[in-house]
C-alpha cells in the first residue's frame, strides 16, 4: 500500500527553482532516506510534504488523499504528519511531558487521553522519571528523543526527520539511530530521514533517494544504490571509490589497470570503472594479481585502508583489508580486483 506519493513537483524560491519535476513513492512502513550535498533540496522536499512550503507545481498524496498541490490543499497542522527538525527545536519553557503533549489536541483528546498518551510516549523514549525536566537540563540525545516523542504522540501518518543526529557526537549518534530506526520499525512508521551521511543513509534506510541539484538522481534499496551506482559521482556519494580509466573491446570485454588480460594496454581513455576498496585483495604472493608497493597505511582497527602505488595506473590504489592488517610500508605486493566491474562511459 502507498503511503506518500510525489508527483512532479517543483519549488522556486523567487526566480530559482530548487526542486525540479520531482516524483517519489513511499510504501506503508517504509523508511527512506533523502542523501545529497547541502543544497540539493532535501530539506525543502521534507517541508513540502510538511506543508511549510507552496510548491509551483505538482501533487503530494498521503494514500488516495490529496494533501497538496500548487494551491495549498491542506494546511500543516492537519496534514497529519510528525516533523524532528534539526537540534529537537523543543520548547524551552516547557517540561518534557508538556513538549510531548504540545500537538495534542484539546478539543479531540480528554486530560486523561492526553495524560496517557504522554506517559506512553516517555515510556517509549526510555525517559520515565524526567517529565518534569527542561530541555536546558537534558543531554542532546535526550532532547532528540523528547522531539521524536512529541512527533509520535499525534499518531502521525508520516514521520519527516530533517538530520536529528547531525549535532551529536560520533558516538551518541549512532547510538541514538539505531533507538529511533527501531522504535519506527516497531510502531510500523512510514518515515523519511533527510542526511548527508552516506552510513547513516545506508543503515537506516528501507530505501536511498539520492538527491542531486532538486531532482532524484537514483532511488533504489541501500543495496542497489552501493552496488550498481548510475554514475562514478553517485558511486562516490554512497561510499569509497576508485575511479579508473578503462577501455572495452569490440567484444565487451573491459580493460582497466587491475584486469590482468588488459593491465597494460589501457592507453586510450574512452571510459572508466568504479571500484570499491573492499573488492580488492591483497597479497604478499607473486602468484596473483597485479604488482605494487605499498606506500601508505591507515589502521582504524577493525579494517586498514591500503594505498598501493602500481605502474600502470597513474592514480595510487587504495584496498581495505580486515585488521589488523599484517602490512607494512614499502613491502610488495600483489592486487587483484574481485568484484563486480562497473564500467561507465566518457560522456
Amino acid at each position: 500500500m502507498t503511503s506518500l506519493s510525489v508527483s512532479h513537483l517543483t519549488v522556486n524560491f523567487g526566480s530559482r527553482t530548487v526542486i525540479s519535476d520531482l516524483s517519489i513513492e513511499l510504501r506503508q512502513g517504509e523508511i527512506a532516506s533523502l542523501l545529497g550535498p547541502s543544497g540539493c533540496g532535501k530539506t525543502t522536499l521534507l517541508r513540502a510534504i510538511a506543508g511549510l512550503i507552496q510548491p509551483a507545481s505538482g501533487a503530494i498524496r498521503f494514500g488516495s488523499q490529496l494533501v497538496g498541490v500548487s494551491s495549498v490543499v491542506l494546511p500543516p497542522h492537519k496534514r497529519g504528519t510528525g516533523y524532528v527538525p534539526q537540534q529537537g527545536a523543543l520548547f524551552p519553557h516547557l517540561t518534557v511531558a508538556k513538549n510531548i503533549a504540545f500537538g495534542l489536541d484539546k478539543n479531540t483528546y480528554t486530560k486523561s487521553e492526553i495524560a496517557d498518551i504522554t506517559h506512553e510516549m516517555i515510556g517509549l523514549i526510555g525517559m520515565k522519571g524526567m517529565e518534569d525536566r527542561l530541555p536546558s537540563q537534558l543531554s542532546g540525545g535526550q532532547q532528540t528523543r523528547v522531539a521524536l516523542a512529541r512527533a509520535l504522540a499525534i499518531k502521525p501518518k508520516l514521520i519527516l526527520l530533517d538530520e536529528p543526529f547531525s549535532a551529536l557526537d560520533a558516538v551518541l549518534r549512532d547510538e541514538l539511530r539505531t533507538e529511533v530506526v527501531g522504535l519506527l520499525r516497531e510502531l510500523g512508521s512510514t518515515a523519511i530521514l533527510v542526511t548527508h551521511d552516506r552510513e547513516e543513509a545506508l543503515v537506516s534506510s528501507d530505501r536511498v533517494i539520492l538527491m542531486r541539484d532538486g531532482k532524484v538522481a537514483q532511488n533504489g534499496t541501500p543495496e542497489e544504490v552501493y552496488e550498481a551506482p548510475i554514475s562514478p559521482e553517485i558511486a562516490a556519494s554512497t561510499g569509497d571509490v576508485l575511479i579508473l580509466p578503462a577501455q572495452q573491446s569490440g567484444s565487451g570485454a573491459t580493460f582497466y589497470p587491475l584486469s590482468l588480460e588488459g593491465a597494460a594496454s589501457v592507453g586510450s581513455e574512452t571510459g572508466y570503472v568504479v571500484i570499491r576498496p573492499e573488492e580488492i585483495r591483497v597479497s604478499t604472493s607473486a602468484d596473483m594479481g597485479v604488482e605494487g608497493s605499498l606506500i601508505h597505511i591507515d589502521y582504524y582497527g577493525h579494517d586498514a585502508m591500503l594505498t598501493v602505488s602500481v605502474a600502470q595506473s597513474s592514480t595510487p590504489i587504495k584496498a581495505r583489508v580486515a585488521g589488523p592488517a599484517d602490512f607494512t610500508v614499502g613491502q610488495k605486493v600483489f592486487l587483484q580486483h574481485l568484484g563486480p566491474v562497473r564500467y561507465f562511459s566518457r560522456q
